[in-house]
């Protein structure tokens, strides 16, 4: 008997206030970059190895920690802030076009637009797990959709 179960549908998180993304991104960009200033450039470390020098890893629960601590939010809102600045960073990443769309192209290091954020705090937040690895991601459609329909 070949019965194969269907995927379940993704979980969808509700949206959050702009300006309260706004501050979250605002302190994981901190976040990072403090990880970035602990962290040894590559090329200073003396077992050759660079990938891991040059890409610090960032320690959910301190960021966690931080947004509950800073913000004053809730668990639930501080779990969806987590996600959603994540999942933000991740499209945004890997899609340079959709990058370019949603910074301020004459802003200094690279803030988001207005729309942008707007988009990332009300847009869908699609979260699947398998097993024990989970991810919250964007749909890049839905994504550049509500930045064109800005435009």
């Amino acid at each position: 008997m070949n019965h194969v179960a269907p995927m379940p549908e993704p979980h969808r998180v509700g949206p959050v206030e702009p300006d309260l993304l706004a501050s979250a991104v605002f302190l994981f960009a901190e976040y990072l970059s403090g990880l970035e200033a602990e962290t040894p450039a590559a090329g200073d470390d003396d077992d050759g190895d660079d990938d891991a020098a040059s890409d610090p890893q960032t320690d959910t629960r301190a960021v966690l920690d931080l947004f509950a601590e800073e913000l004053a939010t809730d668990v639930k809102t501080t779990l969806n802030l987590y996600m959603r600045v994540t999942a933000l960073y991740r499209l945004l990443a890997t899609s340079p076009s959709l990058a370019r769309i949603a910074l301020e192209a004459d802003a200094p290091g690279g803030a988001l637009r207005d729309d942008a954020l707007i988009a990332a705090a009300k847009l869908d937040l699609y979260v699947r797990r398998s097993g024990d690895e989970g991810s919250a991601d964007f749909d890049p459609r839905e994504f550049r959709q509500a930045l064109d329909d800005e435009c």
